[in-house]
């Protein structure tokens, strides 16, 4: 159920981050469908590139890694924009690429901010 729960969280993070995109840049165009299959596919990736990224490098796995999380934001991006037909999701432009990805990017930190628990193994801290 956590696991729901977290891709969920996600979603909702990235459905806010690529609407706020939008809205903000000209040249970042989403429609409706596009936008729903955007939001989807690129949760799935961005969720699937994290876990390929930390079994590559230990320091990827950190959400303090601002590279590596760039990177995978990037690399989640570039997917879904050659995955979800371009009349409902294009990005033009390098500056308009760069900052879709430090917005969707941001949004991810926040959402990793909010959706930190502890592992079950953990035992609790007593005041």
């Amino acid at each position: 159920m956590s696991l729901l729960r977290s891709f969920a969280l996600a979603a909702l993070a990235n459905a806010a981050s690529f609407a706020a995109a939008a809205l903000l840049l000209p040249y970042f165009d989403i429609r409706l469908g596009g936008f729903v299959a955007a939001v989807a596919l690129f949760t799935a990736l961005a969720v699937a590139l994290r876990r390929v990224s930390a079994t590559l490098d230990d320091r990827l796995a950190r959400p303090s890694a601002v590279l590596g999380g760039l990177a995978v934001t990037a690399a989640a991006l570039v997917l879904t924009d050659a995955v979800v037909p371009r009349r409902g999701f294009e990005i033009e432009g390098p500056w308009t690429w760069a900052i879709v990805i430090l917005v969707v990017w941001a949004a991810g930190v926040a959402y990793g901010e909010v959706d930190t628990q502890a592992p079950a193994d953990v035992p609790p801290v007593e005041a």
